[in-house]
């Protein structure tokens, strides 16, 4: 049976394993609002999804080759992100990326911590992270360059969305 995470970078891919799980949930049922909604986003959502599982796939071989179990939030996370998904699927292309900006807002913070932390603790760990640091910027960048702005929905998904990831980011470093 793998042990528990034992270090704070253990933690970190932990977390970040969790996370990417939710991260494909979200897309995986964003896809499915988006039959009904909005095909046209469902090219781009299946791509991004692709990055999300690679990087899910990255941080399950960490954990893996070090026989750590994952984290308690694993299956929260996955669950929590479905169901983000398909509401905001289904209120369609604003929704969509507001979502996703929040998220990679909070990730992408946590990531250059975690960057500048691992590159002198944790060498494999510290790869792992590098490696998804650019997917991640990019769907960021995507999303910001897709929002309304100025629409209600918009902010207060911005917010709703980013204090959630912040407060599952922090309850799976516990």
């Amino acid at each position: 049976m793998p042990r528990p995470a034992r270090t704070r970078a253990e933690k970190m891919i932990k977390v970040d394993h969790a996370g990417e799980n939710g991260a494909v949930n979200i897309y995986r049922a964003q896809r499915v609002g988006s039959q009904i909604r909005t095909r046209k986003l469902i090219p781009k959502l299946t791509e991004f999804q692709r990055h999300e599982e690679e990087h899910r796939r990255l941080f399950n071989r960490y954990l893996a080759t070090n026989d750590i179990r994952r984290c308690v939030s694993y299956h929260i996370c996955g669950v929590g992100g479905y169901t983000l998904g398909l509401v905001t699927g289904l209120i369609g292309p604003s929704a969509v990326a507001a979502t996703t900006f929040a998220v990679e807002k909070v990730v992408l913070e946590h990531l250059e911590e975690q960057i500048a932390y691992l590159a002198e603790t944790d060498r494999l760990a510290f790869e792992c992270v590098l490696g998804i640091f650019e997917d991640e910027m990019a769907h960021h960048d995507e999303a910001r360059n897709q929002l309304n702005h100025d629409a209600l929905i918009t902010v207060a998904l911005v917010f709703i969305v980013g204090a959630c990831t912040e407060m599952v980011i922090r309850f799976g470093m516990r």
